[in-house]
Order: C-alpha cells, then structure tokens, then sequence
C-alpha cells in the first residue's frame, strides 16, 4: 500500500514583491554627503565652519541636510526646490568660485538651496548619490542670477 500525502496548497503571488532597480541612479534613490573635498577656509567667496557657526547657519545647515539626505532625489529637485544641479561648473559670468585642484575630472556641479533663508547655499557636485560638499556659499555668490 501506498501511502498519499496531502496535495500541495495553491499559492497565489499577490502584489510585485521585489524591489525595481532603477537604470538611472538619481531618479528614485536618496542621497549622500560627503565632506571629502570641502573647502574650509575663509579666504575667497566662501566660507568656513566657524564662519557659519559664528553667523548662526551651522544648526540650520544640519537641520537642511537631514531633510535632503531622507528626501527622494526626484522630489528635491522638482517639490522642495532644495536641489539645483547645473551640469558643469559655472561660468565666471555668473560665478566667483574656481574649482579646487584636487577635483579634476568633470562633475555634475550644483547647489543645496534654502540652508537657513533665501540666501545661504551649499556648493558642490553630485556623483553616484553622493553629493560632496565643495563650498559654503552664504552670501550666493556660486551661481548669482538677476533679479
């Protein structure tokens, strides 16, 4: 005598359970930062860290930086108005930076807008999700724009 076991139960797969890679990784991913080639000087157009710490931008810079680092890069770019990228660096005509010589090869340069009022941007390029913190610009002079 054979012995029979029970049939196996129907499984139905529901909703799609696994996770879509994008083919471009700056639509729907979040983004990272990085001090690796921050200028902290307060030679030049830019500033420092105690610079801004002396004109009351730091808190607000780290507060800016927790929302852009758990905001959809999409949104940032398109809702929040947080994220502005240029493509390369800026011309002379609208910008009073020169790149630093340790960054050689073309990036994706752009600026994280609205660090603690209308004014105050953070400088520097986007790559692989990671945007790398170049410049603290308070007064806006990266990428001045008329009025």
């Amino acid at each position: 005598m054979t012995k029979h076991n029970k049939p196996l139960k129907k499984s139905s797969r529901g909703q799609e359970t696994r996770l879509v890679k994008s083919s471009d990784n700056t639509t729907n991913n979040y983004m990272s930062i990085s001090f690796r080639y921050f200028q902290n000087s307060n030679t030049g157009p830019g500033q420092g860290l105690q610079d801004w710490k002396d004109e009351n931008l730091l808190f607000d810079m780290l507060v800016s930086l927790t929302h852009i680092t758990s905001t959809n890069i999409t949104e940032l770019q398109s809702k929040d108005k947080k994220l502005t990228l240029y493509g390369s660096f800026p011309d002379k005509s609208v910008n009073e930076f020169t790149i630093p010589a340790s960054i050689t090869t073309e990036k994706k340069w752009g600026t994280l807008r609205n660090i603690g009022g209308q004014q105050a941007r953070i400088a520097g390029f986007l790559e692989d999700n990671v945007f790398y913190i170049v410049f603290l610009d308070k007064e806006h002079k990266f990428y001045k724009t008329n009025k």
